[in-house]
């Protein structure tokens, strides 16, 4: 016989699934549906999520209590829809969803949960009822409190009041133990400073608003702009009604680096009402940012992809800067979502405006604002601010320069533009495809690349300041020694070959004396504000040259940068990706437009061996579009992405067979489920990198019509199909073919 009693179910992690269990609510009264609780499960402390109250339960069974509330109404259940559709729409179970959206150590056992906030002492709100048996140290506990109001508890332990102490006032209903999260540092403040007078619209720009305002029922935009043409401004301005109104704003970046510069635009436009959100914040800033989105407070939010799952209550605008750019996609860990792709979902159960901006959008959002039926409206920045025009471009041909006998890296021409620069007053930006010194070393006796022992990648030379070299795996982060002969042959006839960033500063340095020059990549930025910390060197002048990977082409507004320079663009051309020619021309589109974003006028050079390729020729000629079109007839004719719809299944193993055996049984098991929905299956075949981090990598790519559902069982399913050690990994709609 069952009956209705003080219990609550709970989602706890136990699998990928999680776990729904019930529990007495013990000394937690009224708990509620979205309430954050600390339980035990199998003797351990876990956190868990309340999912209903008032469970069922058999009479006379004794349950296991809810310890601790430690976050009331964590989400609410217009967010938690949201996350159930992503789940849906990423092929992945709703607790790992949950897990990627909550603040990190939310879930899970209690050692993993950090950043659950300080604990606080609040003094208890009736003094009068205080018993005369206390001692005299807790009574000066007591009236210490109740000056203060309240007091983190390690101030209290490291003023000599100990733990025991605390816990025994608490024990008598004297003082509160809870957790208040108290503003980090560099927090904003809500003291408001003088805010810049928003500069004057070009004509463009108020069309473009003007627009906006008249068709207000569109709730899809592309902002199409050139480099340098003021997108930033328009979000500004998008951004000011809504805050007006009450309403949040979500405005996204796709790396980290650009974050610095973009908050800044907006502080000294909003002041305190701007939040930043990125992997670069402390647990603590994190979670702040986190409960102060939930709190409702009208915000700008800048961040990177993760901030899409922020819980504002009143969201009425999201903004993807760089709308085109890869990083807006999640490869691991599942689940596997596009930034764009929830804002979509948002934007369906909140009704906010979703405004996409890009110099070069990518072939998805264009064709979707084609034709009659168009989803996305199109406005379009066709100039820069002040009318500065778009840098030429320049190729230089490297066949040329090695016919001539010039067998450097660095061209004729190139040094040319660079000598004299620092007399010019003027910056330069060199992209080099790889990080590190040399990109590989290889044996000229047998042909014999030195590789990751862990991965199915080559090493990469490093070279510190003393001249110290070294191996290391960009995958793994595998390093070791350089060897004087070859492993594989026993000849000393072992050469570095490529370049990467430290090589290519090197070279600067030897071809130009006393130039200045910083290297921009995932080594040199790492630690906190990494990125805007060299960035401002180089913006106050510290340095001529910035050279760098691909981090350099992205959003940046450096006024004093005239030439832009691509070394090896070869390298970016021949990728063997369905998306190789759309993304090597964004990202040379890109890095041209860090040129003459300034007074004086800017110039691109690129260097290559290759230059009838069709990506450079459209470079030259600044088109575009007109490479969509191209592009979209090819796509189309070979019944392509995104004419045709993609899942890609990845593998991961200690061993290669039982991994490729594993995917074929997979691949059994879903044959006819396949077949029946008209979609066919290639592979399974070893991954691109065949071996990262010493696990065997296979993958089955699926493709089948562009508008169709996925047709595969439960991911639950599908990893019952796997033996113990072979891991699966479901992207949909995935950006690497």
């Amino acid at each position: 016989m069952g009956g209705l009693g003080t219990a609550v179910n709970v989602w706890v992690e136990a699998g990928r699934e999680g776990l729904l269990l019930t529990y007495g609510q013990g000394d937690c009264p009224a708990l509620q549906k979205g309430d954050l609780v600390r339980v035990k499960l199998r003797g351990r402390l876990h956190n868990g999520l309340v999912c209903s109250v008032n469970a069922e339960t058999p009479e006379g069974l004794a349950l296991e209590p809810v310890l601790e509330r430690l976050e009331s109404a964590a989400i609410n259940e217009r967010w938690q829809d949201l996350l159930v559709a992503v789940a849906a729409q990423c092929h992945t179970a709703q607790f790992q969803v949950l897990k990627t959206a909550l603040p990190n150590g939310w879930l899970g056992k209690k050692q993993q949960a950090a950043g659950l906030g300080c604990k606080q002492l609040v003094a208890s709100a009736n003094p009068g009822a205080t018993p005369a048996c206390l001692t005299k140290k807790q009574q000066g506990l007591l009236e210490q409190l109740q000056l203060t109001g309240s007091q983190p508890a390690k101030e209290l332990i490291a003023a000599g009041f100990g733990r025991s102490l605390l816990k025994a006032l608490e024990r008598k209903g004297l003082v509160q133990l809870k957790s208040e999260l108290q503003p980090p540092k560099g927090w904003p403040s809500s003291s408001s400073p003088s805010l810049e007078i928003p500069p004057e619209l070009n004509p463009d720009q108020a069309a473009v608003l003007e627009r906006l305002k008249q068709q207000s029922n569109q709730r899809q935009w592309l902002l199409w702009g050139v480099t340098g043409s003021g997108k930033t401004e328009i979000y500004l301005r998008c951004c000011a009604p809504e805050l007006a109104a009450g309403k949040s704003v979500l405005l996204l970046t796709p790396e980290i680096g650009l974050i610095p510069q973009l908050l800044e635009r907006c502080r000294r436009r909003f002041a305190g009402a701007v939040v930043a959100y990125h992997s670069g914040l402390s647990e603590g800033e994190r979670l702040a940012a986190w409960r102060h989105c939930r709190s409702g407070s009208p915000c700008i939010v800048v961040g990177t992809r993760s901030a899409i799952f922020l819980p504002l209550p009143k969201l009425g605008l999201i903004v993807l800067d760089e709308e085109h750019d890869s990083s807006y996609k999640q490869e691991a860990p599942m689940p596997c979502y596009h930034a764009r792709d929830v804002a979509r979902l948002r934007q369906e159960k909140e009704g906010c405006l979703i405004l996409l901006g890009s110099a070069t959008p990518c072939l998805e959002t264009w064709l979707a604002c084609q034709g009659a039926k168009a989803s996305i409206g199109l406005l379009r920045l066709p100039q820069r601010i002040a009318a500065r025009p778009l840098p030429p471009v320049r190729v230089v041909d490297m066949r040329l320069e090695l016919a001539e006998g010039h067998r450097r890296l660095l061209s004729r021409p190139l040094l040319d533009r660079l000598s004299g620069l620092a007399d010019r007053g003027q910056q330069a930006v060199v992209l080099v495809p790889r990080r590190g010194y040399n990109t590989f070393l290889s044996c000229r006796s047998c042909g014999e690349a030195v590789s990751c022992p862990h991965c199915d990648v080559s090493l990469t030379v490093h070279r510190n300041s003393n001249g110290q070299s070294w191996l290391r795996c960009h995958w793994c982060d595998h390093r070791e020694e350089l060897a004087s002969r070859c492993g594989n042959c026993g000849s000393t006839a072992f050469k570095p070959f490529g370049a990467g960033t430290q090589k290519v500063l090197e070279q600067l340095e030897q071809e130009l004396e006393g130039m200045r020059l910083l290297r921009f990549d995932r080594d040199s930025t790492r630690g906190r504000d990494g990125h805007k910390q060299l960035l401002d060197r180089f913006a106050a002048g510290e340095a001529d040259v910035l050279v760098g990977t691909q981090m350099l082409a992205k959003g940046m507004d450096l006024p004093k940068v005239t030439l832009a320079v691509v070394l090896a663009a070869d390298g970016l051309l021949h990728r063997p990706d369905l998306r190789a020619a759309e993304q090597s021309l964004q990202l040379l589109l890109q890095l041209a437009g860090r040129a003459g974003r300034g007074e004086q006028p800017g110039e691109v050079l690129v260097q290559t061996y290759d230059p009838d390729h069709r990506v450079i020729k459209h470079l030259l000629a600044g088109s575009y579009e007109q490479f969509l079109e191209e592009e979209v007839a090819l796509r189309r004719s070979a019944g392509l992405v995104p004419f045709s719809r993609a899942c890609l299944l990845r593998f991961a193993g200690t061993q290669a067979s039982i991994t490729a055996s594993a995917a074929t049984t997979l691949l059994n098991h879903v044959s006819k489920q396949l077949k029946a929905a008209d979609w066919l299956a290639i592979g399974p075949a070893p991954a691109p990198r065949a071996k990262v981090a010493g696990l065997s990598r296979w993958q089955l790519l699926l493709q089948g019509p562009s508008s169709s559902a996925i047709p595969l069982p439960t991911e639950q399913e599908l990893r019952q199909l796997l033996p113990k050690g072979v891991h699966l990994a479901i992207d949909p709609d995935p950006l690497e073919l």
